[in-house]
């Protein structure tokens, strides 16, 4: 009986950019070699919504996330314009759920705007493409990685995501193939 192949799903919630989501759908489908869906109208669930913080708590838009799922293989990836947070972390680039296979990732740090900068839509798209990268490898099972220049590496600011690069290193490439 013939393995069936995790197909990527991407879930743009709220008003994230589809032109973005689109390029980074196409990128992802030539790096991983699997069929990637977009999602249309995923709505942002109200519950996520922390008031006080003005933030949205990552962890309940993953288990949202988890029940789009058509089949136990999806891997998914929810992208996202606001400005998420979990538990451990008031200020969130990214978050993942390995067991649900759900990754998500915001743009809101993303943005040149932010940080009042001029706009940049280049830069935007190399970021955004270098953590959905980061995102669905680790949710195929490759962990972080060290090494500053791999796209694998935890970026913790718009500094280590500018400075890395675009494909894995050494070690992460056979990793990859190792768990594929």
């Amino acid at each position: 009986m013939r393995r069936q192949r995790p197909k990527i799903v991407i879930a743009p919630l709220g008003d994230a950019d589809f032109f973005q989501i689109n390029k980074v759908a196409t990128a992802l489908a030539g790096t991983f070699g699997r069929t990637v869906d977009i999602l249309q109208g995923v709505r942002i669930p109200d519950e996520a919504f922390n008031l006080i913080k003005g933030q949205y708590f990552s962890t309940v838009i993953l288990q949202k996330l988890e029940m789009l799922k058509t089949t136990a293989h999806e891997k998914i990836l929810g992208i996202i314009e606001e400005d998420i947070y979990n538990a451990r972390h008031h200020v969130l680039l990214a978050d993942v759920d390995s067991v649900g296979s759900t990754g998500l990732l915001s743009m809101f740090h993303l943005k040149q705007q932010f940080y009042g900068l001029p706009d940049d839509e280049k830069l935007i798209y190399q970021r955004l493409t270098k953590e959905s990268f980061r995102l669905i490898a680790h949710l195929f099972g490759v962990p972080y990685c060290r090494n500053p220049k791999c796209v694998m590496y935890y970026s913790q600011d718009m500094y280590d995501i500018d400075q890395k690069g675009e494909k894995f290193c050494d070690i992460c490439k056979r990793r990859y193939l190792k768990v594929m």
